[in-house]
């Protein structure tokens, strides 16, 4: 049964995975990120305090830390601002075979739930790989194609049933208290694709809702509310409701997976389905004047297209941040005048700083005309195992092509020490958090588990992390 191994798992699973504190920097710096330079953080974050009332008192109530600020709140409602500022500006961590961003919702649970708690540091990184690895394979199970296919968000809807095992290991529970705790979860799983239509918030509250509904279900079940069995398989359950192209052999991995080794992390802060044309247009870049480019052909898989390519006539004239962020014809129009598409050049590009939005600009909307976005007979063959891209350019009579198979920070192509130490720094620049510090924070859990090894507790990983 599958909960059953879920449960199973999660009352063994092991925190120490090499790739962990990588992802925990990086969760970090987004995060922080998110909150300093997303459009909608001010209202989400003031909608979040007006839903969680007069602040809880930090010295006889459970509380957890809201990033970077430092105020407290109670554990649902800092996960739910944690998790959706992870998101905002859509540079998370992606587990592709999943087609979701894991770590938004199960670190965002894991941390609010082991402060909560006052769990210790290796029960809080158990959580975490507890709920990359319970995200990742409810995201196979489902199938993502058909998933999307019925207008679910993935990260949203089965990111919550990871949020859940992330929280449940955190702060402890039993296994009969987590099984609860996944039936609950069953009854909450939610999260629509339609915030496509207007560039809504929607999806950047998705991590953080499912986050906030971990913390819930888990309250719920430590206090003996009964949960429904075999939320997930069973003839009503999650896979029944929300996919017609379920994966269950997905079950079988998960004794013997790290997930986090198998999740990328992004360099550029949009849509995944893009980064293998942007890394492709960053190297025609080098040899091409973007005055002198009258074509840009864009090869993808399908379901990128959908997102990013169609209908192509609202793709090519993007009027916000999320807009642009699923747009094929913007990510290539910055890429060619700029050399990349990296945190700063994007955000600067989305007007986040003191320039004014370029969607408007003749020349980007020029070579915006110019892209076109289709797909490739190899690029379908091997999607999902490769997210790659076919690009082209031409420019000045002469037509420049590059393949690439696996985009820029994923495992078999991994982002350098400088690459990350650099978006981590370009996030969290003018923010008040000491990127050194962080980092340095971070690192070492790398150390020795247990007590007296040498880590850091979760008190002094938050602190790091606040302004």
């Amino acid at each position: 049964m599958v909960t059953d191994r879920i449960v199973d798992h999660c009352e063994t699973v092991d925190g120490d995975r090499p790739d962990l504190p990588d992802h925990l920097l990086d969760w970090f710096a987004v995060t922080i990120g998110g909150a300093a330079h997303a459009d909608s953080s001010e209202s989400i974050l003031e909608g979040v305090r007006t839903l969680s009332g007069p602040a809880p008192d930090p010295d006889t109530d459970a509380t957890a830390t809201v990033l970077p600020t430092g105020e407290h709140m109670t554990p649902a409602d800092a996960a739910l601002a944690n998790g959706a500022l992870a998101h905002s500006l859509d540079f998370d961590d992606t587990h592709l075979p999943s087609s979701l961003h894991p770590g938004a919702p199960t670190i965002a649970a894991a941390l609010a739930a082991a402060e909560g708690a006052d769990a210790s540091v290796d029960r809080f990184l158990a959580g975490v790989a507890a709920g990359y690895d319970v995200a990742c394979t409810v995201g196979e199970l489902v199938g993502p194609d058909s998933h999307y296919d019925r207008g679910f968000h993935v990260t949203a809807t089965c990111g919550t049933f990871g949020a859940v095992a992330a929280a449940g290991v955190a702060r402890d529970l039993d296994a009969d208290a987590l099984r609860n705790a996944l039936g609950i979860a069953g009854s909450q799983a939610a999260g629509s694709l339609q915030f496509l239509a207007n560039g809504a918030w929607n999806k950047r509250l998705h991590p953080g809702l499912a986050a906030r509904r971990a913390i819930e279900a888990t309250d719920l079940a430590a206090a003996g509310v009964v949960g429904a069995a075999d939320p997930i398989e069973g003839d009503h359950g999650f896979l029944t409701g929300y996919t017609d192209g379920p994966n269950p052999a997905a079950i079988d991995r998960l004794e013997s997976r790290d997930a986090v080794a198998e999740t990328g992390r992004k360099p550029y802060p949009c849509c995944r389905y893009l980064h293998a044309a942007i890394d492709g247009l960053r190297e025609i870049s080098d040899a091409v004047d973007p005055g002198d480019v009258t074509a840009v052909e864009v090869a993808i898989p399908s379901p990128g297209i959908r997102l990013t390519g169609d209908p192509i006539e609202a793709k090519r004239r993007p009027e916000s941040f999320v807009d642009c962020q699923f747009s094929a014809p913007f990510a290539a129009a910055l890429t060619l005048t700029e050399g990349s598409a990296g945190a700063e050049p994007f955000l600067r590009a989305v007007g986040r700083f003191d320039d004014a939005p370029r969607w408007n600009d003749p020349e980007t909307r020029r070579l915006m005309d110019a892209t076109r976005v289709t797909t490739d007979e190899g690029v379908e063959e091997r999607f999902p195992s490769e997210w790659g891209a076919e690009v082209s350019v031409t420019a000045d009579g002469e037509t420049h092509e590059r393949s690439v198979r696996n985009p820029l920070g994923e495992p078999e192509t991994p982002m350098s020490t400088a690459e990350s130490r650099a978006k981590v720094e370009g996030l969290l620049a003018g923010t008040g958090v000491d990127a050194e510090r962080l980092a340095a924070v971070v690192e070492s859990l790398a150390s020795a588990p247990g007590a007296g090894a040498g880590r850091p507790t979760v008190a002094e990983l938050v602190d790091a992390a606040t302004e």
